[in-house]
């Protein structure tokens, strides 16, 4: 059975060197030349059009931008889109992978002190408030993730991994080479495991099968202990990489990694936007029917129950109808029972007891024309 120390989607954590523009620094000390064959390997570009730069303890100079194409002096900051990051971490390097095809890859690492699992914590909350909106994860002894995108751009999207780091700077591993066991010390890292190579399982124990990193392994090297702790197969070997977290001051590595998809030209609408309709009799939110929004589709009814549903579209962000939408129910005395992000959509429930409705608006993107987003309000009496 084979093994990754480090999962597919952190492959870069540990890439050492930079190819591309005058901008670049090296990371970690490895001579450019082995650092870019090892990018091109893992990632399996194929092509001289991407480039790699690498910044040791700083973030891209260019991220901001990146972040915000247009972004000028004038942008309002509520308008600019920036990484939320956790208040106790120390920055230890970034990576900014840009594409041919105009895709830009930024991948950031943390060290931050304390329990992984408290920074997971508070690590997911940050990316689950405007302009950012957690949409999966998965947690294990080993490793947090989370997935999310933002909530004011189509275009971007990543993930944050939060992993448990050693307690000390450095950690011992002995390795039997050759007969003749060997200790080896290594330095915390951005990330645990720390050990940076592949390996395969024997009945004799772990076989090293390929060193990715500079490293003091050697292929051919069996595993003898983690930390001082035996290791003989690949759960114990996990074991051992855990334990390392024990015993002093507990540290996690933190990673975001974002996607940033080269801006596309969209085409003409299709869809030519009507007259708006006029607002049926005894509608019980019409303040909520702002002047920026046209009315598309109504329908309502009296029997069984008076119920009322209308259509509007906007060209405002569905993250700003819903930001003001919450204001004006709270202002005009109705109570927001629910308010729950999917997607880049918003559903907010609300109700009024005293006067005896409930309500629903949903806001989404516009199916007929992308360059517009529709808010659906149902409402109906409870009484």
């Amino acid at each position: 059975m084979r093994g990754l120390l480090i999962a597919a989607l952190l492959s870069l954590i540990v890439l050492t060197a930079a190819c591309g523009g005058e901008d670049e620094e090296t990371f970690a000390g490895t001579e450019g030349q082995a650092g870019a064959d090892r990018y091109f390997r893992v990632f399996e570009l194929g092509d001289l059009g991407s480039s790699l730069f690498v910044y040791e303890r700083a973030l891209p100079p260019t991220l901001a931008q990146i972040l915000n194409p247009g972004l000028t002096d004038e942008t309002p900051d509520e308008d600019v889109v920036a990484l939320a990051v956790h208040p106790d971490g120390v920055l230890l390097g970034s990576y900014h992978v840009r594409r041919r095809d105009g895709t830009n890859e930024v991948w950031i690492m943390f060290d931050v002190p304390g329990l992984d699992s408290v920074v997971a914590t508070v690590v997911q909350g940050q990316m689950n408030e405007t302009p950012w909106q957690v949409t999966g994860g998965q947690s294990n002894e080993l490793l947090t993730a989370v997935s999310f995108q933002s909530t004011m751009s189509g275009d971007i999207e990543g993930f944050v991994t939060v992993q448990p780091l050693p307690s000390t700077p450095t950690f011992a591993v002995t390795v039997e080479r050759d007969g003749v066991q060997v200790e080896l010390e290594l330095a915390r890292g951005a990330a645990v495991p720390e050990l940076d190579l592949r390996y395969r399982e024997l009945t004799d124990g772990l076989e090293v099968t390929e060193v990715l990193s500079d490293f003091d392994f050697e292929v051919g090297d069996l595993f003898v202990a983690v930390g001082g702790q035996s290791v003989s197969d690949e759960g114990e070997l996990f074991q051992a990489l855990r334990a390392l977290a024990a015993g002093g001051e507990p540290h996690a590595a933190v990673l975001y990694r974002l996607t940033i998809q080269a801006a596309s030209v969209s085409a003409e609408p299709v869809f030519s936007l009507p007259r708006g309709r006029p607002l049926p009799e005894g509608f019980p939110v019409t303040f909520l029917v702002t002047d920026d929004l046209t009315l598309l589709d109504v329908s309502w009814g009296k029997t069984p129950v008076e119920f009322y549903q209308v259509t509007l579209v906007t060209e405002r962000s569905t993250f700003e109808v819903a930001e003001e939408y919450r204001e004006l129910l709270e202002a005009a005395g109705w109570v927001l029972t629910d308010d729950e992000a999917q997607g880049f959509g918003t559903t907010l429930s609300f109700e009024h007891a005293d006067r005896g409705y409930a309500g629903v608006a949903n806001i989404d993107q516009f199916p007929s024309d992308e360059s517009l987003n529709a808010v659906t309000i149902q409402v109906q009496a409870t009484n």
